[in-house]
């Protein structure tokens, strides 16, 4: 994968959350302008594979009816993510099966093709028939789900089903959730400011 390739996807992405006129989209669009990604700044990857990524041919497809430069410059990139869990979310904690059915990754982040400053972007995956619980971070949030029938919760409401491209946002250390159905999701992710604390389950 060469620099060109993940700079493609970053590009495509600010494009298209460009946009939107919602704040979310905004501040992720105003804080991603003021990052550093020149070629200078390139990480050359150290892929890490997880079980979730079983879904992922299947996401990128579906990703692909949304936009189809993006469906593509994800799958451009997908053999070089470095795949992560957050420790603290077991099985025990979140159903059996959860390891085996989440994954998240940085684009722009300390884990990422790009350190970035105090800004993370990235993609996260969930498989079917998952409920990712209340969770909080200082940092505020923005999802941008790329795939169909994902439920999303910010406190203090209800889940509500969001298509492909809408714009999810998180304020600070709002609980929020997130449950699949019979599909699994695909979404970018985003915190502007306030990355160095990470998310807490509400249970713990």
């Amino acid at each position: 994968m060469t620099f060109a390739t993940s700079r493609r996807l970053i590009d495509t992405i600010a494009a298209a959350l460009a946009q939107s006129s919602e704040h979310g989209a905004r501040e992720i669009t105003r804080r991603l302008a003021e990052q550093n990604l020149d070629e200078s700044q390139f990480i050359p990857p150290t892929p890490v594979a997880l079980p979730v990524l079983r879904h992922l041919p299947a996401c990128i497809d579906e990703a692909r009816k949304f936009d189809a430069k993006l469906g593509a410059d994800i799958d451009a990139v997908s053999a070089e993510l470095r795949w992560l869990q957050t420790s603290a979310y077991t099985d025990a904690i979140l159903g059996e099966g959860f390891s085996l059915n989440y994954g998240w990754a940085e684009l722009i982040g300390p884990k990422g093709f790009f350190t970035g400053d105090d800004f993370l972007l990235g993609l996260l995956m969930l498989g079917p028939q998952r409920h990712y619980l209340d969770h909080y971070h200082p940092a505020a949030e923005l999802y941008w789900p790329l795939t169909t029938g994902s439920l999303w919760r910010a406190a203090p409401g209800g889940f509500v089903e969001k298509p492909p491209g809408a714009i999810i946002w998180h304020e600070p250390n709002q609980l929020h959730a997130t449950k699949t159905g019979d599909q699994p999701l695909l979404a970018v992710w985003a915190w502007p400011s306030e990355t160095a604390t990470p998310a807490r389950l509400a249970t713990s």
